[in-house]
């Protein structure tokens, strides 16, 4: 029984080979398989790459899309009062999209984990490390991201970043400010796929029932999305 018990503690306190890159493919089709073996050894520095070489590639392609949209917006107009956009506007714009879109949201995960820490360690009194929820907001952004690269196409035929696999399709008409376009488009396929890997992750994690395991994803990974909404609909109220 001891050399059962010293065997299994080996295993556990050995990583399988090739985790961090096996868990970018796992994650999608057998994600508890992949979180139980990922809760002792958890893996943040190559989905954190992965993941923001996914977002410069993407929003590199789309970039003259995305000015192309705020140039035009009421609000960027009413800024410009008339005014024409200068090269260095431009230049400024474009800088930002490139930049500060892939860093944005490679702070989600961050933020992400947090809530999940305070849910997780605080609220449901549960134990877990960061790094092991840092770990499963990232891995599960990975498909959230993968979402992106697979609608590219489409954004770039359309040239209009307008397109989804959500139903912000709805209410596109209305324009990217749109409260209800933002909040429809919080509806998407790969959305909704990375809250539930999320959920399982979770649920393994902390050793509870699936259930709770989803619950503490949407309070996390998913208040996000529902404070994104939410801040928007306020500012649009006071300004």
């Amino acid at each position: 029984m001891e050399q059962e018990d010293t065997v299994r503690a080996v295993q556990e306190s050995t990583p399988s080979k090739g985790l961090s890159f096996r868990g970018l493919v796992e994650v999608f089709y057998k994600p508890s398989t992949f979180f139980d073996e990922l809760k002792n050894h958890p893996k943040v520095l190559i989905p954190y790459i992965v993941v923001a070489i996914l977002l410069f590639a993407f929003f590199a392609a789309t970039i003259d899309i995305v000015y192309e949209m705020q140039v035009n917006s009421p609000q960027f107009q009413a800024q410009l009062q008339g005014q024409p956009v200068t090269p260095q506007i431009e230049r400024i714009m474009k800088y930002q999209i490139l930049i500060g879109g892939p860093i944005v949201i490679l702070l989600i995960p961050l933020v992400a984990a947090l809530l999940g820490l305070f849910w997780g360690n605080f609220v449901f009194a549960g134990k877990a490390r960061f790094k092991q929820l840092l770990s499963v907001m990232l891995y599960g952004e990975i498909i959230n991201t993968i979402g992106m690269i697979v609608i590219l196409p489409m954004i770039l035929v359309k040239k209009s970043i307008l397109v989804s696999l959500s139903l912000g399709i709805l209410a596109a008409s209305k324009g990217p400010d749109s409260i209800l376009y933002l909040a429809l488009s919080k509806i998407d396929v790969f959305l909704i796929w990375e809250l539930i890997a999320i959920g399982i992750g979770l649920s393994i994690i902390y050793g509870v029932p699936r259930n709770k395991g989803y619950t503490m994803s949407v309070l996390s990974m998913g208040m996000l999305s529902i404070l994104h909404v939410v801040f928007s609909a306020i500012g649009k109220m006071i300004f």
